[in-house]
């Protein structure tokens, strides 16, 4: 099964481009992106295609996958659909203190939000219930969604549907991910806190702001709350 990246690369190899160049011609600021799209790590925009299919004469067909062809779909279907990744973080309040985890795991160690993947074909309210229940042995009621964070993965797009409730009970215990810990707001700052959590509860806890978003700009991470 070909791929749109790997007709990418070859049609720029075939007219002697780096991907420096290639990206220069796309109008991107970073050979980096054109690495992402030649190896499948992100998917390349409908308007992006149809500028490298002119600049290089090449029919959109195809560059458009096999598979896709198979099952009858056109370019606008394909791209009207991408990969991703379904979590859930979930904000318990006790007046002025709020629910941490000091997570342990390497690759996001630090107090954080109790929460995790959802599960095939489960509803998003059921899957924070679920996770709190898993981490935190409380069982919570009425989670309202207050917000959405997101970034590029691996994968596809990484999103987190963010939730708030305040009603709660049961004994708290902590889980292998890390110990569940009651902490004032007025002690946040005093915390080692994973790096995005203020302006995550910015976000949660605000009446205007709905998303937090990680983009990529010159090779850097930059957030963007909205």
């Amino acid at each position: 099964m070909s791929k749109i990246g790997d007709k990418i690369k070859e049609i720029r190899i075939k007219n002697g481009l780096s991907q420096e160049q290639l990206a220069k011609e796309l109008g991107y600021t970073s050979k980096s992106t054109i690495t992402k799209l030649e190896t499948g790590v992100n998917n390349i925009s409908v308007d992006k295609l149809e500028l490298f299919a002119q600049k290089f004469n090449v029919v959109i067909d195809e560059l458009f996958d096999d598979f896709a062809k198979n099952e009858g779909l056109t370019i606008i279907d394909k791209y009207k659909t991408e990969r991703v990744e379904l979590t859930v973080l979930c904000l318990i309040e006790n007046g002025d203190k709020l629910l941490l985890q000091n997570r342990v795991k390497n690759d996001w160690r630090g107090y954080t939000l109790p929460g995790g993947h959802v599960e095939l074909g489960e509803s998003f309210v059921d899957a924070c219930i679920r996770e709190v229940k898993e981490e935190t042995n409380l069982d919570i009621k009425n989670p309202k969604l207050v917000g959405i964070k997101q970034f590029p993965g691996e994968a596809g797009r990484y999103i987190v549907f963010l939730f708030k409730t305040t009603e709660f009970s049961g004994n708290l215990i902590s889980s292998d991910e890390g110990k569940m810990e009651w902490k004032e707001y007025s002690e946040l700052s005093n915390l080692k806190t994973v790096d995005d959590l203020e302006d995550l509860l910015k976000v949660m806890n605000s009446d205007t702001l709905n998303e937090f978003q990680y983009i990529i700009s010159d090779d850097k991470w930059k957030v963007v709350m909205k």
